[in-house]
């Protein structure tokens, strides 16, 4: 009987934010019956409950490796890290990169201090630019899908993973919002739960196309009380205030974010006030007040990919979830 339940849900920029909550839930051993995740969120949840070292902590805390190094970020704010060129020829590039053993070095470089951070991106950097593309008017998305799901999520794993876990797609064939259990998720079902359109072009699934669950429904509410009508209470992380992420654009990169990621938010936080307008009395909602423990002088930063951004949004996100779960969450330690 599923009692708990834990929501993860879209806004890549925002990763490492949850990514220091979810270490918080795992250090205080809090546990959850359901874990139902959307976007960005799938990716997360499954490298909170199915990391390919077996360690939830180490591989949560590496996300900040996405990060650029804050001096190569200043004067080229674009992650070339996650978002590839696509196509064959840059498919072909990045597998013959694969092969070569400087490239393998470089990759695991464990570069800790800014100086080693720099020249490790700088080449990372220097091998993209010289990635061929065939990006033309009739592609169906910029970037090549995330390349290194794989390389942080056992797949073999994930259908043994308890609690019970769940990854949301909008199917674009059926005009119908998929959900996938754990039994039924692979790497290309969590390719499609992460093709954000425009960004990504959308994943093919046998005749059917897909494109990122947390654009139509960032929470998953409707199936998950469908599928779960005996919650009690579900934990949501409340990055939902519109409001505090806007601000005057920096550059033309930073406005181009934030007009993807603030439609987002407002969806998420309509679809929490509808809940709580339909369930209050009988389900407690929790939420993790995530953006508020943001200082409003990094406000304007907060969609920044570089290290030390991603960096201080884990530590945000660990400290303020610590405080916070010890208070609300104990009920739920195992």
């Amino acid at each position: 009987m599923a009692r708990s339940a834990l929501v993860i849900s879209g806004g890549a920029p925002n990763a490492t934010l949850v990514a220091g909550a979810l270490v918080a839930f795992h250090e205080l051993g809090i546990h959850f019956d359901v874990v139902s995740t959307a976007g960005a969120g799938a990716l997360l949840g499954l490298m909170y409950l199915a990391p390919k070292n077996g360690d939830p902590v180490s591989t949560l805390r590496g996300l900040s490796e996405m990060g650029v190094a804050d001096p190569l970020y200043q004067q080229f704010p674009v992650n070339f890290k996650v978002f590839n060129k696509p196509g064959i020829m840059a498919d072909a590039y990045r597998q013959m990169l694969g092969m070569n053993p400087l490239f393998t070095q470089l990759k695991d470089w464990p570069a800790k201090d800014p100086l080693s951070q720099w020249l490790k991106d700088s080449a990372e950097l220097a091998l993209a630019c010289t990635c061929p593309s065939d990006l033309n008017t009739s592609s169906t998305g910029l970037c090549a899908h995330v390349p290194f799901i794989e390389e942080i999520i056992n797949f073999d794993a994930v259908p043994e993973i308890v609690p019970a876990f769940y990854v949301n797609a909008y199917n674009l064939s059926t005009r119908k919002m998929a959900n996938w259990k754990q039994n039924e998720i692979d790497p290309l079902h969590l390719q499609a739960a992460l093709s954000f359109p425009f960004i990504y072009p959308p994943t093919q699934i046998g005749d059917e196309y897909f494109i990122e669950g947390a654009t139509i429904d960032c929470l998953n509410f409707k199936d998950l009380l469908k599928n779960h009508p005996d919650l009690e209470e579900i934990v949501v992380f409340d990055i939902l205030g519109a409001e505090r992420l806007l601000h005057p654009p920096r550059d033309l990169y930073d406005a181009w974010v934030m007009s993807l990621i603030t439609p987002l938010v407002e969806i998420a936080r309509d679809d929490v006030k509808i809940f709580e307008d339909r369930y209050k009395g009988n389900i407690c909602l929790h939420k993790v007040p995530l953006l508020d423990s943001i200082p409003d002088e990094v406000l304007t930063e907060v969609f920044d990919w570089s290290r030390s951004n991603l960096n201080r949004l884990y530590d945000i996100g660990h400290a303020a979830t610590t405080a916070w779960a010890k208070k609300h969450l104990a009920h739920l330690k195992k």
